[in-house]
């Protein structure tokens, strides 16, 4: 199974180096690192580290792990994601590739348990994903419990899924499209860290953190009104 590691990152040079080098003891296959308009030395750090690196100027999350996608080998068959700042555990992506390999279409990390460090998940996150996951699961009748950042999907469908969202709800129309759709949905314990550096792009920002969750919320909607059977359909004139 041919599979390549997609790390979106932005201003992030203070342990980008340090992610690659350790995502590089569990996975062997590429890694590219998406930077999102960095002003630092991101890109830089990155390619020193051995990442191959495109760049994604336009601001946004989902921007830059389309573009990171966009840029893998054209044999590629799964796309993992992680995140770039260290919180993620490069450990736990085996068993995100073991459950594809067992038959699972996406392979979600759950981060609970004792690998999750105290503190690294606000509580607005916390209920933030519980919410997200609670109306996937009334809409489709699967429920999820995380909305993380580590993540692995087949690239066949994470084609046909035609993500649109550019910021901060492309992991929840993933999910939530995958839901729809019947895609069969793996959840995997991970742990979870404080970010080894920089400063989070939403975490302890109000007005950040308001804002990605109303992007959250309006993408379930969005997705609901054209991927949910019963939703009212606006009349064609």
């Amino acid at each position: 199974m041919i599979a390549a590691l997609i790390i979106p990152a932005r201003n992030e040079e203070a342990c980008i180096g340090d992610v690659i080098r350790e995502a590089a003891l569990y996975f062997l296959g590429p890694i590219i690192v998406a930077d999102n308009g960095s002003t630092d030395d991101t890109a830089a750090r990155a390619t020193e580290a051995g990442a191959m690196v495109v760049l994604e100027p336009r601001p946004g999350y989902g921007r830059a792990c389309n573009a990171g996608a966009a840029a893998a080998p054209p044999e590629t068959e799964v796309f993992v994601f992680m995140d770039g700042d260290g919180s993620d555990r490069p450990e736990d992506i085996p068993a995100l590739l073991s459950a594809i390999e067992a038959g699972a279409v996406l392979a979600l990390g759950v981060r609970r348990g004792q690998g999750v460090e105290a503190g690294s998940i606000a509580p607005a996150a916390r209920f933030g994903n519980w919410l997200s996951g609670t109306l996937i699961g009334v809409f489709w009748g699967r429920r999820l419990r995380d909305l993380s950042p580590l993540k692995a999907i087949r690239a066949d469908a994470f084609a046909a899924l035609q993500l649109r969202e550019e910021t901060y709800g492309w992991t929840v129309e993933m999910l939530a499209k995958a839901a729809a759709r019947g895609l069969v949905i793996r959840e995997v314990r991970a742990g979870y860290r404080h970010r080894r550096g920089g400063v989070s792009k939403v975490s302890g920002d109000l007005r950040a953190s308001v804002r990605a969750g109303t992007r959250i919320l309006a993408t379930i909607a969005r997705t609901a009104r054209h991927e949910h059977p019963h939703w009212p359909r606006r009349p064609k004139i």
